[in-house]
C-alpha cells in the first residue's frame, strides 16, 4: 500500500519537494503517514463493530434467558440498537457531583476505553510474513499489549475516588484488590507462554504454535489466564467492583451520559481484545487450515466471545474473601507450577516446539 501511494505522489511530483528527512524523501514520509492513518481508523472500526455485535448477541441471549424478546425495534431483528442507544446517551445531560474532581472524573473513562482501542493495535489478525494484517509489528509487541491491558483498572480506581460517593469508593476499592489478586498470575502465566515461544512478539508465539497449541502443553497457564481475563472484565462470577445489588453500579455509579456509553463500549471493547489475545497465545491465532488465517482468528475469538457471555447470564458472584482466595491461593500457586513445567519443557525441547 505505501508503495503505491508512494507511485501516485511522484506521479503528482509530490515527491519532487527537494527536502528529506533522515534521507528518506517527503513523498513516503506523506505516503507513510496516510497508511498509519487509515490503519489507525480501521482498527477503531474493527473494534466498534466488535463491540456492536457483542452487546448485540448479549442482550439477545440475556432475554432468552430471562423469558424476554430483547432488541427488536431498531433495525433488523434490532441489530442496530446499540447505534440508537449512542444517540441517546448523547442527548442526554453529563451530569457530575458538586464535590467530585472535576479533571479525574472527566478523565477516567478515556483511561479505561482508549487502552482498549490501542490493544488491537498490536493483534497479528493474519500471517504477517506474508500480509502485514498486524498495525505494529515489533520483537516485543506482547509485553506492549499486556501494559495496555493492566492501564484499564487504573481508570476505575480514579474514577472510583473521583467521584466522592461512597458505593464509587468501595467499587474503586475492590477493583484494585480484584486486579492485584489475578494480574499477578495472570503475568507469570504469560511469562510461561514466552519461555515456550522463545519470542516478546505475538506474531512468533503464533507462529511457535503450527505443531501444537499452547492450550496443550500450557492447561494450568490457560485455565488462569482465562480465569484472569473474566476477573479484569469485572463480569460475574467476578463482578465485585460493579456488583448492581450491592453497589448501585460500583465505581460507575456517578456517570451518565456519552462517559457512561464509553465505559459501557470500554466494557464490551474489553471483551473482545481479551479473547483474541487468549486465541493469540493459546489456540495458534490465525494458524489454521484451508480458511484465511484472519477467518481462523475471528472464529477462535468468537468462541472465547461466547464462553464469557455464558459465563456472565450463568454464574453467580463470589463473594469478596472468595474472589481473593481464588487469586492469591490457588490461581498463584497454580501459574508458578505451570511456569516450572514450561521451563522443563523449553530446556528439553529448546524452547520451541
Amino acid at each position: 500500500l505505501m508503495s503505491i501511494l508512494y507511485g501516485i505522489l511522484k506521479f503528482l511530483h509530490i515527491n519532487f519537494i527537494p527536502y528529506s528527512y533522515n534521507g528518506i524523501p517527503v513523498g513516503l514520509w506523506i505516503a507513510y503517514l496516510i497508511v498509519a492513518a487509515v490503519e489507525v481508523v480501521l482498527v477503531f472500526a474493527i473494534a466498534m463493530v466488535a463491540v456492536i455485535i457483542i452487546v448485540y448477541v448479549f442482550r439477545k441471549y440475556m432475554a432468552d434467558v430471562q423469558n424476554r424478546i430483547g432488541p427488536n425495534r431498531i433495525g433488523p431483528w434490532g441489530s442496530l440498537q446499540l447505534i440508537a442507544d449512542v444517540f441517546k446517551l448523547l442527548q442526554k445531560q453529563d451530569l457530575m457531583p458538586t464535590s467530585a474532581d472535576r479533571l479525574a472524573f472527566k478523565v477516567a473513562p478515556y483511561i479505561i476505553f482508549t487502552p482498549v482501542i490501542l490493544g488491537f493495535v498490536v493483534i497479528p489478525f493474519g500471517n504477517v510474513s506474508i500480509l502485514n494484517l498486524m498495525v505494529v509489528n515489533f520483537n516485543y509487541t506482547i509485553l506492549f499489549l499486556i501494559a495496555f491491558m493492566t492501564v484499564a483498572p487504573v481508570g476505575e480506581i480514579i474514577g472510583g475516588l473521583a467521584s466522592h460517593n461512597k458505593f464509587s469508593l468501595y467499587g474503586a476499592m475492590r477493583s484494585a484488590a480484584q486486579d492485584m489478586g489475578f494480574e499477578v498470575p495472570m503475568l507469570i502465566s504469560l511469562i510461561s507462554v514466552i519461555i515456550l515461544a522463545g519470542s516478546y512478539s505475538a506474531n512468533d508465539i503464533v507462529i511457535a504454535q503450527r505443531v501444537i497449541p499452547f492450550i496443550i502443553p500450557e492447561i494450568l497457564g490457560f485455565i488462569v489466564f482465562f480465569l484472569a481475563m473474566i476477573a479484569r472484565q469485572s463480569i460475574p462470577p467476578f463482578d465485585l467492583p460493579e456488583s448492581g445489588s450491592e453497589l448501585v453500579s460500583g465505581f460507575s455509579t456517578e456517570y451518565s451520559g456519552m462517559r457512561y456509553g464509553i465505559l459501557y463500549m470500554g466494557n464490551f471493547g474489553f471483551m473482545a481484545l481479551a479473547s483474541f489475545v487468549v486465541a493469540v497465545i493459546y489456540l495458534g491465532g490465525w494458524e489454521g487450515p484451508i480458511f484465511p488465517g484472519t477467518v481462523w482468528l475471528v472464529i477462535k475469538g468468537a468462541v472465547f466471545i461466547i464462553i464469557f457471555l455464558l459465563t456472565w447470564v450463568s454464574l453467580g458472584r463470589v463473594r469478596i474473601d472468595q474472589l481473593l482466595n481464588i487469586g492469591w491461593k490457588y490461581l498463584l500457586p497454580l501459574s508458578i507450577i505451570n511456569l516450572l513445567i514450561s521451563a522443563g519443557i523449553a530446556l528439553y525441547f529448546g524452547g520451541v516446539f
